[in-house]
């Protein structure tokens, strides 16, 4: 095995840890000399000491000059190699020493002068034996040049040392540098020695790790390369050596994912071992190496981190390996996959492996689905032996070897029978072996096979028994070569006679033209089909046959088959059909497949078409749409399928797009063979009828509308009169009780009050509804301040408002006019009903009434009046029902709310009698707007104002008035109402005692000023009691006023008919009442 190292120095790991040791002993040596360096100077200068002037402080810069000598080379000792180091300490110690030696005075007897030997040997063990060699003769040098210049008188500080000898002192210090150079080289060989062994120690240990690794490698404590080994793959040497001190994330030759690489880097940071890293490596080459990696950090006894050291080892092989067989797995696996053929990899039976082709095949609805299944139960319960009797000798046949293929009749699982032809054979899998069998699907040929000879022998008696004829004959020279059974009996012949001759030898042609013409058709367009042809019998008798032809090759030559049959009697129905179907007035059509395949002329005039026009054309052109046509085909389809006959009424089209309503009949053409002969369908024109039972239909719908709203108006009239009627009648007589104190008796005349209003606004719309369908209702044309009309309707209804809680709000455009001309009570009708609603009906939120000018162009200069609210919202069908008489949202609302259902009829009614519009807009669950817009043209007519109406009213006092009332409680709140004005009313129980009266008053120079007068009253009623007087007394001499229960617009015309000046509806409103006596008296 070839083995490759690389280092840091010089290829040898020993060598950096030679100069690691070489640096650590000489931090300790600059250390202890800098410390007692430090120390001398400090105890020169602190003991006293009996020295020359002079030389006590130079000693003392002496030691810290060493000290800062040493000082300085511990520093230099990061920054710069360790022999340029040693050999400026070296120097500047020797330079120092010598000087020191001459300084005070002792020359070469100077004991200082043995730190030369000490600094010699230093030098050699840390650095070199050249270094120690040159240091040594400097300090030879020196030792000569202190003799020398005590010899020659320079240093006379020594004259009273010459007791000694001075070449015994050279000799000793010569010897010392001599025994220094020594010793320095005995202790360097003696670490290198050591060193050695060590690495030693260390190379059998690597050995060991390259039989279980390729490569060993180590890190220093920065995480840089410092060693690498490696035993196998020359090519990487130089890729290793170039990594010596550098980062493993730093090289650019490593192919690794970012992230794996980014977390081993972690790792080492985290000082954390790690085992089996998968490295990629791409040589100089573009070789794509696999390693797997392991390493430990190395920590020392002191437990100071200095690096890593771990194994590689190569697996590209194995990679390769493993990726060679997935690739081969891979591709047999597509293979397998994407097989035509269905395969399947089974072991005793159960599918292990199967294909798309397989699951096909088999009928299930993936490959997957087949994994587990028992491929036995395919095949039937007979053939499951065979099956189990072919795997057990496939399990014994070599790797490879296959059975002949075998045909079997198989069940697919989703019901179809197969016919398929099998083998298998011995294959090797990753889990041991299994069988991989074929199936090849002959299902459609084994069929084809069978239906062909199945048809062959139909063919066959086809031939024999068909009772059309058929002949097979030579194309070119037209000699028959066979001929059935009924050629022979259409033209009688025998088949001896006919085989061997042609159509010419035997003279069966009526007219040669129609075999020239049939000819010609047959080399043009290779067969002739259905053409109707005369021929004549062996007897000489003409015969109609519907002929077809056509031309095939067999064994190399060309033959014609004609076949055909006898029309002859088909010819004479047809014709006699055709005339029934010219001549029949209902419309008759034949479809088949769906298509028109006759029409008769009826047929086409109903629906448009001109003639001819329908033959060929699809069902569907006749029904109005699509879905129309599918409809009756899922009605009518299954019936007729059936045989039965089928009738509909429908809407159908005409060609030229209009729609017309039809009666069909339909029946197939052959009940036993429903889909072949087509259907017949007879149409007959029922439009007309339709229009007149729909009108009628109609009628009867909206006269039992009318008569179900009128029974509903009925029935929830007599209950809304009810209601209030019983509270009056109640509340009366509470109010009657003795004994009850004064508020309480004046709640109950408030709440007799209110049921009052509520049963005469029940009567008043009832009685504007009789006369506005009786065409007798007008409407006034005053004018009135309309915003002032606003505010009181907003005043009137704001205390209901807030009894609802809810928000009653009112907002007028200001290009609104002020005064108006118009009828100022029916628009507060209108309003009043629509704001009733709102109220009625809003449970939360707020009613607005909204004034502004039209936007309408047809309806310039109308004012647009909506009332809004955050109601519950009425649909669409809903709101087509409103505004009609005795109609309400729903039958809810009646029981709810209460009302007659008569109010948004009446505000119709009216605005059509201003000639105005209403309407509604609503979306439900969000709110509704009614609204009403009325032709209300703004005027310059003074308004009728309250202060003058006040003074009308004092016109009033001392006019005098007969009231004639039979019914005591109306007479008595009648005198209370005149009274209060200041009128003298004289009082009449009937006609007859009214007549008296006038004639009293006459009589006594103090005649009435008006006669109000009762309508219906015993004895004699109002209205004979007014002729009575119109015989005496003129209008204008004698006022009568008319008071009646009855609002019908008959009452009035018949109490002005009796000479009554004017008509008052009961109960009796007060400013109506003042009006009308203002009016008639002037």
């Amino acid at each position: 095995m070839k083995k490759e190292v690389h280092d840091t120095s010089e290829g040898s790991a020993n060598a950096a840890t030679r100069d690691g040791l070489n640096a650590t002993i000489a931090r300790l040596f600059f250390g202890l000399g800098c410390g007692m360096s430090l120390i001398g100077a400090l105890a020169y200068a602190a003991l006293d000491l009996t020295l020359e002037p002079g030389m006590q402080t130079m000693l003392v810069g002496v030691c810290a000059a060493l000290a800062a000598v040493f000082a300085l080379s511990i520093v230099l000792l990061n920054r710069a190699p360790l022999s340029t180091v040693m050999l400026v300490v070296g120097w500047s110690g020797v330079t120092v020493v010598a000087l020191t030696a001459v300084g005070v005075g002792e020359g070469v007897r100077s004991l200082s002068l043995g730190f030369f030997g000490l600094m010699v040997c230093l030098v050699t063990v840390l650095t070199s034996l050249r270094a120690g060699l040159v240091l040594a003769l400097g300090c030879v040098v020196a030792v000569i040049g202190l003799t020398w210049a005590e010899s020659a008188g320079l240093l006379p500080g020594v004259l009273a040392l010459q007791r000694n000898p001075t070449t015994l002192h050279v000799i000793a210090h010569l010897m010392l540098l001599a025994t220094a150079v020594v010793a320095g080289t005995q202790m360097s060989r003696m670490i290198d020695r050591a060193m050695r062994e060590a690495e030693e120690r260390q190379q059998r240990f690597r050995n060991l790790l390259s039989i279980a690794a390729d490569w060993y490698w180590e890190l220093d404590a920065d995480l840089r390369f410092r060693r690498i080994d490696t035993h196998v793959h020359a090519s990487a040497g130089p890729a290793a050596k170039s990594r010596i001190g550098q980062r493993p994330w730093e090289s650019t030759q490593l192919d690794m994912d970012p992230i794996a690489l980014d977390q081993h880097r972690q790792d080492l940071e985290a000082h954390r071992p790690f085992s089996d890293l998968p490295v990629r490596y791409r040589t100089p080459s573009g070789r794509l190496l696999h390693f797997s990696v392991s390493g430990r950090p190395r920590f020392d006894d002191e437990g100071r981190f200095n690096g890593y050291w771990g194994v590689g080892r190569d697996i590209t092989p194995e990679v390769q390996a493993r990726e060679a067989h997935r690739a081969s797995e891979t591709r047999y696996r597509e293979l397998f996959a994407m097989s035509p053929t269905p395969l399947v990899l089974h072991r005793d039976g159960i599918t292990m492996l199967a294909n798309e082709a397989a699951a096909r095949l088999f009928g299930f609805a993936s490959a997957q689905a087949m994994s587990g299944f028992d491929l036995a139960q395919l095949y039937p319960v007979a053939q499951r032996g065979l099956l189990h009797d072919r795997i057990r000798t496939l399990q014994i046949f070599p790797i490879g070897k296959s059975l002949d293929l075998t045909e079997f009749q198989l069940h697919a699982i989703d019901g179809r029978r197969l016919t398929v032809q099998a083998n298998g054979a011995r294959v090797s899998t990753s889990d041991g072996t299994a069988i991989l069998s074929m199936y090849y699907d002959v299902t459609e040929r084994v069929s084809t096979e069978a239906q062909l000879r199945r048809s062959q022998a139909m063919l066959s008696h086809l031939f024999a028994t068909s009772p059309d004829f058929i002949t097979l004959s030579d194309m070119e020279t037209g000699v028959y070569v066979m001929v059935n059974e009924s050629f022979t009996r259409m033209f009688g012949y025998s088949a001896g006679e006919v085989v061997g001759r042609s159509a010419l030898d035997l003279g069966i042609w009526y007219q040669p033209a129609d075999r020239q013409k049939m000819v010609a058709e047959l080399k043009a367009h290779g067969g002739v089909n259905e053409v109707e042809t005369l021929f004549v019998h062996k007897t000489g008798a003409p015969v109609t046959l519907l002929m077809s032809a056509g031309r095939f090759t067999m064994d190399g030559r060309d033959y014609l088959v004609v076949n055909g049959r006898d029309v002859t009697e088909m010819q004479r129905t047809r014709l006699e059909h055709e005339a029934i179907l010219k001549n029949a007035s209902i419309g008759i059509a034949l479809t088949r497949h769906q298509r028109f395949m006759q029409a008769n002329p009826s047929f086409e005039r109903m629906f448009g078409w001109t003639s001819g026009g329908l033959l060929g054309k699809p069902g569907a052109v006749v029904w109005p749409s699509e879905d129309d046509y599918a409809e009756v085909g899922r009605i009518a389809g299954p019936l007729l399928a059936e045989g039965k006959p089928v009738e509909l009424e429908r809407q159908m089209l005409r060609h030229d797009g209009s729609f017309f309503w039809c009666r069909l009949l339909a029946q197939v053409v052959d009940p036993d063979h429903p889909r072949m002969g087509g259907t017949i369908w007879i149409a007959e024109d029922v439009t007309e009828r339709r229009q007149i039972e729909q009108a009628l239909a109609a009628a009867r719908d909206v006269a039992e509308a009318a008569s179900r709203a009128k029974s509903a108006f009925l029935a929830n009239t007599s209950h809304e009169i009810r209601t209030p009627l019983n509270g009056l009648l109640g509340l009366a007589s509470l109010a009657m009780q003795k004994g009850i104190d004064e508020p309480r008796r004046l709640q109950y005349l408030e709440q007799i009050q209110d049921s009052a209003q509520s049963l005469s606004g029940i009567i008043s719309d009832i009685l504007d509804l009789s006369k506005i369908e009786a065409g007798k209702f007008s409407i006034e044309a005053v004018p009135f301040n309309v915003r002032q009309l606003l505010k009181a309707v907003h005043h009137a209804y704001q205390s209901l408002a807030t009894a609802r809680s809810l928000q009653l709000q009112l907002e007028v455009a200001p290009d609104v006019p002020s005064t108006v001309l118009g009828d100022p009570v029916r628009l507060r009708q209108i309003l009043s009903n629509y704001i009733t609603n709102g109220l009625k009906f809003t449970e939360r939120g707020h009613v607005r009434l909204e004034v502004a000018m039209s936007s309408h162009p047809s309806r310039e200069g109308q004012v647009r009046f909506t009332v809004s609210d955050t109601g519950p919202g009425i649909d669409t069908a809903t709101q087509r029902r409103l505004f009609q008489p005795f109609t309400q949202a729903d039958d809810s609302t009646t029981r709810r709310f209460g009302g007659t259902g008569l109010g948004l009829s009446i505000c119709k009614e009216l605005a059509q009698l201003m000639e105005g519009t209403v309407g509604v807009d609503s979306t439900p669950g969000i709110g509704s707007r009614f609204w009403a817009e009325l032709p209300l043209p703004e005027t310059d007519l003074p308004v009728v104002d309250p202060q003058v109406e006040a003074e009308d009213t004092q016109r009033l006092e001392g006019l005098r008035v007969l009231l004639v009332e039979d019914n005591p409680v109306n007479m008595m709140i009648s005198v209370a109402m005149l009274e209060q004005w200041g009128v003298e009313v004289t009082q009449a129980v009937d006609g007859a005692e009214g007549v008296a009266a006038v004639e009293r008053a006459q009589a006594s120079q103090r005649p009435f000023h008006v006669v109000l007068m009762d309508v219906q009253m015993p004895r004699l009623s109002g209205h004979e009691a007014a002729r009575q007087l119109r015989c005496v007394y003129g209008a204008e001499e004698l006022p009568i006023i008319a008071l009646t229960a009855a609002a019908l617009v008959s009452e009035r015309e018949e109490a002005l008919a009796s000479g009554m000046n004017d008509f008052l509806t009961k109960p009796i409103d007060v400013h109506k009442l003042r009006q009308a006596l203002i009016r008639v008296v002037g």
